[in-house]
């Protein structure tokens, strides 16, 4: 396993062999004995290159990843061990491109010995089958509800949603004063939640499902934000994404009686991969960036 991950990485059978010390024709007859044992051809080989198949792909992707455990695991006896390898792992398309990247710089600060290779997504994602040791998604509603057997889902911070439009668009089509106003509005929807419908709680506390018309979806929330911005329409969005256009007057803040339905910003990944170092110290690295500082009162 070992020689053909260093085959597909190097693309090499020559340059793996020259890395692992061994004899080229020692390389191919392991990889070799590995297809044979698996019942699949891996590698593509050619005279001049050597490229994945499709199973080859797969299958690199996870024997890394055992490599890599196997590798975390002889580590664990030492006391004095740092932690080491890659972690790959994705994240909402908005929040990593806004805010993710200097909280990474931190924790690879931290972890000098770690690689990261992140994948900014808006869909849900395969952990397993597509090779990602975790993944930050936004979790609407319920943790309970989003629970799957066999996944563990931590929380890292809860992600309040508000409601704005541009002043141009305000200005022609008038400012809704209640979630029930908003019928008579142009709205710009998640497509990733079906039905068109925006979950208010009122000043008095009462749950209103308010279902919004929609010219436009989309499932990004960046793209959202602009047609807002350029007066498309009225935009439901996390709190992050605008407040600097709120700050600047680009956007105005809507319904200040309401309170859109908050969504929770959570780490998820596979039971069994929970407890390995890696996946601790970056899930606790998140979890200690986001928790609010403690008051501190005075004496």
């Amino acid at each position: 396993m070992t020689v053909f991950a260093r085959v597909a990485a190097t693309r090499s059978f020559s340059a793996a062999a020259r890395d692992l010390g061994i004899s080229q024709a020692t390389a191919s007859k392991h990889v070799q004995t590995l297809e044979d044992w698996i019942g699949t051809r891996l590698l593509h080989r050619t005279t001049r290159r050597v490229g994945l198949t499709e199973a080859g792909e797969s299958f690199f992707a996870q024997c890394t990843r055992i490599l890599e455990d196997m590798e975390t695991a002889r580590q664990v006896g030492r006391p004095d061990a740092r932690i080491r390898g890659s972690l790959r792992f994705t994240a909402p398309v908005s929040f990593g491109t806004a805010l993710l990247g200097p909280i990474l710089v931190g924790f690879m600060q931290q972890h000098p010995d770690l690689t990261l290779n992140v994948t900014l997504v808006d869909r849900a994602v395969d952990l397993m089958e597509e090779g990602y040791d975790l993944a930050l998604q936004v979790i609407h509603g319920p943790l309970e509800a989003a629970h799957q057997p066999g996944m563990l889902i931590q929380q890292l911070m809860p992600m309040p949603f508000e409601v704005c439009a541009a002043p141009d668009y305000l200005a022609g089509a008038g400012t809704p004063e209640t979630p029930a106003d908003l019928a008579r509005h142009v709205c710009l929807a998640d497509n990733r939640h079906p039905g068109d419908v925006w979950r208010f709680v009122g000043p008095e506390g009462a749950v209103e499902d308010v279902p919004i018309p929609s010219r436009m979806r989309s499932d990004n929330g960046v793209l959202r934000r602009e047609a807002a911005r350029a007066g498309g329409g009225i935009l439901l969005a996390p709190a992050f994404l605008l407040a600097d256009d709120v700050a600047a007057g680009r956007l105005v803040r809507l319904l200040p009686g309401y309170r859109a339905q908050e969504a929770t910003l959570c780490a998820v990944c596979h039971s069994s991969r929970a407890a390995l170092p890696k996946m601790r110290a970056l899930i606790g690295f998140l979890m200690a960036r986001f928790q609010p500082a403690p008051e501190t009162g005075s004496s």
